[in-house]
């Protein structure tokens, strides 16, 4: 995509300004401010109060840092912005983006590949989640995906990654399970009337969707997951299949239930890897110490740690890198980089 005549000019004097005020930041002389452009979702959005606090907590942090945000499409739109030099880090990124942009594969095909995305931080875990009916799990004994054998499900809503990743796992473990797609609305109703064992949901790692919490008032409802050996078939086939295991307790509707190995959907802020190493660190810092009122913003971000999480939810897929100032900051609080996450431009700091 061609960037506008207003786009190439922002693009430069974003250049101008970043090559002006880099060493002030480097040591710490903030004579000036740097502004950063923020990748956002639209103001409509759910997920926006989680662009606004991270912009708010980064620019509050007396670091010289003044980010702004700038709407747009999402992770494959916003690595567009940060090629053309319009946005320096995005909300909207996952391993899944940075692996298609940078091998230029599906969604960013038409683009070419390009090394510039960087991973920095958690967003939120969601995962696919499979929700039965808790007097059924009790009656007939469902406890683990492998109980489905021979019942009717519904994958999930047609058309989303939780659907397609559950059918692949039934074809690929050899479930036995008859898959019933529908709507979402159609699927609860079956599952509250006893026409389907189970439901498939993208939900919040620690909770409940609100449309499953819904029917959770009138027909209590429970959850399952995947043993260790199906989870590792799974990722065997497809490193971008990740998956997480929350301990009993750590789903807040059912703190019963568990622990739980559930497929994982990561979805972290991503940046461009010209954004200083420097400026990435100090970001850094102000994200981690922000966290909570980060969390008290947007809920789904109170339960992951903003660079622990992002690093244990990375697969080991060739081309994903930490941003450099993450990877200083982790280091500086013991936090353990695995060497195939570090960039090529990152520099230790003696």
């Amino acid at each position: 995509m061609k960037p506008s005549a207003s786009m190439t000019r922002l693009a430069v004097s974003k250049a101008l300004l970043t090559t002006t005020l880099a060493g002030l930041v480097a040591t710490g002389a903030y004579a000036q401010e740097r502004n950063i452009a923020l990748g956002s979702v639209s103001s409509s959005s759910g997920v926006y109060p989680f662009a606004v606090a991270l912009a708010s907590v980064i620019t509050e942090a007396d670091n010289g840092l003044n980010v702004t945000t700038v709407e747009g499409g999402g992770g494959f739109d916003h690595a567009r912005l940060m090629r053309q030099g319009v946005v320096d880090f995005s909300t909207s990124g996952s391993p899944a983006v940075v692996q298609a942009v940078t091998s230029g594969t599906g969604g960013f095909e038409a683009d070419g590949p390009w090394d510039g995305p960087r991973l920095m931080f958690m967003r939120n875990l969601n995962v696919t989640r499979i929700y039965v009916r808790e007097d059924d799990a009790e009656s007939e004994g469902i406890a683990t995906w492998a109980d489905l054998a021979g019942r009717t499900i519904a994958p999930g809503v047609p058309g989303t990654r939780d659907m397609g990743r559950i059918m692949a796992a039934n074809e690929l473990l050899g479930t036995g399970i008859e898959m019933l797609p529908a709507s979402l609305e159609d699927s609860t109703s079956r599952l509250s009337e006893g026409r389907v064992a189970a439901v498939v949901k993208g939900s919040p790692n620690d909770r409940f969707d609100p449309a499953m919490q819904a029917v959770d008032f009138s027909t209590p409802l429970t959850v399952i997951g995947f043993s260790s050996e199906e989870a590792a078939a799974i990722g065997a086939e497809n490193q971008l299949n990740t998956f997480v295991e929350t301990p009993k307790g750590g789903i807040r509707d059912v703190p019963e239930a568990g622990p739980i190995i559930e497929m994982s959907s990561p979805v972290m802020v991503m940046s461009n890897a010209d954004l200083p190493q420097d400026i990435g660190y100090a970001m850094a810092i102000a994200v981690v110490e922000g966290w909570e009122t980060i969390g008290e913003s947007y809920p789904a971000a109170a339960s992951v740690h903003p660079v622990r999480d992002v690093i244990s939810q990375i697969p080991d897929i060739e081309g994903l890198h930490l941003h450099a100032g993450v990877v200083q900051y982790a280091e500086e609080n013991d936090i353990e980089v695995p060497e195939r996450l570090i960039p090529p431009e990152y520099s230790p700091v003696q």
